[in-house]
């Protein structure tokens, strides 16, 4: 019988599995990524492309506003009614591209005939 994982084995192989959505989220981690750099499974270089990673999941009102095609006036109705996660940073508004895409499928409905 063969020994059992330990939990630095299981998330080692979850961080390198790079179609594993939650070994894509603990290579963002910080702390992670500098232990990935330091064992040589990551590259310096490769930190931008984590960081630019982490940017492309955020997307702003006017994207927001073009995909879902709704005013502002609705948009500003789904933050208040606590429809649609959002965060703001130096008075600019940010969505979670899988939070609108959530809200999209939660009201995802076929016409009855």
């Amino acid at each position: 019988m063969s020994e059992p994982k330990s939990l630095a084995q299981i998330i080692g192989e979850m961080v390198a599995d790079s179609s594993n959505p939650i070994g894509q989220q603990l290579r963002r981690c910080p702390l992670v990524r500098t232990e990935l750099i330091n064992k040589g499974v990551l590259l310096e270089d490769d930190e931008d492309s984590v960081e630019q990673a982490i940017l492309e999941d955020w997307i702003d009102n006017q994207d927001v506003m073009s995909r879902l095609h709704i005013s502002v006036r609705t948009l500003q109705k789904l933050r208040s009614n606590g429809i649609l996660p959002y965060t703001k940073v130096n008075g600019k508004i940010y969505y979670l591209r899988q939070d609108v895409e959530e809200l999209l499928n939660r009201n995802y409905g076929r016409k009855q005939q």
